[in-house]
C-alpha cells in the first residue's frame, strides 16, 4: 500500500511513485518523507525524513530518521537519527549514530556508537568506537571519547572530559587528572594521578607474585599494609601501648617441641646457638635474615638469656624449628646438666654445704 503526496491510494502493495508521502512495500519496509529511500530493496527498514537514504539500495533492519541522513546506506542493523547524519555510511553495519551532522566521516566501519551533534570518527574505517558528546571524536579502533570536544586518538584509548585528548594506544585521560599510558620501549603501563587529595573507599590491591593490599582500618584508623600471607604492618597517628615504639625487638624461631603457651609476656627465652633463615634453612644464611633459635629459659641466671616474648606471643607455627637433632626442652622438674666447673644457682635462704677444709 502507498499513499502519495496527493493522497491517492495504491492497493497493489507496491509503491509506484516513491515521490513523497508514505510508502510500504512488499519487503515490509516503511518510508515516510519526500524521496525517502526511493531505491531501497532491503527488508524491514524504517526510513523517515526528507530524502533520507536517497541513494540506498541494499541493507536491511535499519532505522533512519532525519532529513538527508544515511544517503548511501548499504549495510544492515544500523540506527541513524539526526539531520544530515552518517551521510557517507555505506558498509560495516551495527552502527548507531544520533545527532545532527554526526558520523559524517564514517564509511565502512562497523559497531560504532556516535552520540552528539557532529560526533564523529577520525577515519572512514574505524570500528568499535564510542564517541559521546558534541564534536567528540575517536580516531582509532576501540577508542572511547566522552565529553564535548573530547578526542580519543589512539586505539583502545579512553578520554573523559570536555576538550581532553589521548594520542597513543591504550592511553587514559580522565579530566586531565587521571592519566595512564604505556611506555613505548618497556611496554610498562604507568598511571598518574593529579589530585590534591585522594580518597579510596576500599583496599588498594597490588596483584602479582607477592600480592599486597593497602587500606585504612575504620576501627583503629590505622593505615594497614597486608600481605597475601596475612602479615600486616600498621602506621598509626597516635600512641597506643600495644603498638611497637621500641627498636629492640628481634624476630626469632622457636625450637621444635617448645610449649608455646609457656612463652607468655615476661617469660625469658634463651638462645640455643642455632640459626636459620625465614624459611627454616640453616645453609647459606644471609646476615639480614638470620634468626636465632630460642627456647624457654628454665634455669636461673642462665647466661644464654636472649630476651622476653612480646605481648603478641605465642609465636606463629611457621616460626617453630623442626630439626629433631636440635636441643629439646626439658620438663619443669627435670634437672639440667652442668659443666664440671660451673657454679650452681641457689634459692634465697638456702644453706650451702662447705668443704671440710673451709669449715671454721
Amino acid at each position: 500500500m502507498s499513499i502519495s503526496s496527493s493522497g491517492n491510494a495504491n492497493l497493489t502493495g507496491e509503491d509506484q511513485s516513491k515521490g513523497g508521502g508514505i510508502a510500504t512495500t512488499q519487503n515490509q519496509s516503511l518510508s515516510v518523507g519526500y524521496n525517502a529511500a526511493p531505491q531501497s530493496v532491503g527488508i524491514l527498514n524504517s526510513y523517515l525524513g526528507y530524502q533520507v537514504a536517497l541513494f540506498s539500495r541494499t541493507g536491511s533492519y535499519n532505522v533512519v530518521v532525519g532529513g538527508e541522513s544515511a544517503l548511501r546506506l548499504a549495510s544492515s542493523y544500523n540506527c541513524v537519527i539526526g539531520y544530515s547524519s552518517a551521510t557517507s555510511l555505506v558498509g560495516g553495519g551495527a552502527t548507531t549514530v544520533v545527532g545532527a551532522l554526526a558520523g559524517a566521516t564514517i564509511v565502512s566501519g562497523r559497531a560504532n556508537t556516535l552520540v552528539g551533534c557532529a560526533a564523529d570518527v577520525g577515519a572512514g574505517n574505524v570500528e568499535d568506537a564510542v564517541a559521546i558528546g558534541s564534536a567528540s571524536s575517536v580516531g582509532a579502533k576501540g577508542g572511547v571519547a566522552i565529553g564535548a570536544g573530547a578526542t580519543a586518538g589512539g586505539a583502545l584509548s579512553l578520554v573523559i572530559g570536555a576538550g581532553a585528548q589521548t594520542a597513543s594506544e591504550g592511553e587514559i585521560n580522565v579530566m586531565n587528572r587521571v592519566c595512564g599510558y604505556r611506555a613505548a620501549q618497556s611496554n610498562k603501563y604507568t598511571l598518574e594521578l593529579n589530585a590534591d587529595l585522594t580518597r579510596l573507599g576500599g583496599a588498594l590491591s597490588f596483584p602479582g607474585p607477592s600480592s599486597w593490599a593497602v587500606f585504612g582500618d575504620v576501627a583503629s584508623k590505622d593505615l594497614v599494609f597486608l600481605s597475601e600471607d596475612g602479615v600486616s604492618t600498621r602506621l598509626t597517628g597516635s600512641f597506643r601501648p600495644g603498638v611497637l615504639n621500641f627498636t629492640g625487638q628481634h624476630r626469632c624461631r622457636v625450637a621444635e617441641g617448645e610449649d608455646l603457651l609457656a612463652l607468655r609476656p615476661g617469660a625469658a627465652v634463651v638462645a640455643t646457638g642455632a640459626y636459620c633463615d625465614l624459611d627454616g634453612c640453616e645453609d647459606l644464611l644471609d646476615v639480614d635474615e638470620a634468626l636465632p633459635v630460642v627456647t624457654l629459659c628454665r634455669r636461673a641466671r642462665d647466661p644464654r638469656v636472649f630476651g622476653v616474648p612480646p605481648p603478641d606471643a605465642p609465636a606463629p607455627a611457621e616460626h617453630i624449628e623442626h630439626d629433631p637433632e636440635k636441643q629439646q626442652p626439658h620438663s619443669p622438674g627435670e634437672q639440667q646438666p652442668h659443666s664440671p666447673g660451673e657454679q650452681q644457682p641457689h634459692s634465697h635462704g638456702e644453706q650451702q654445704p662447705h668443704s671440710p677444709e673451709k669449715q671454721q
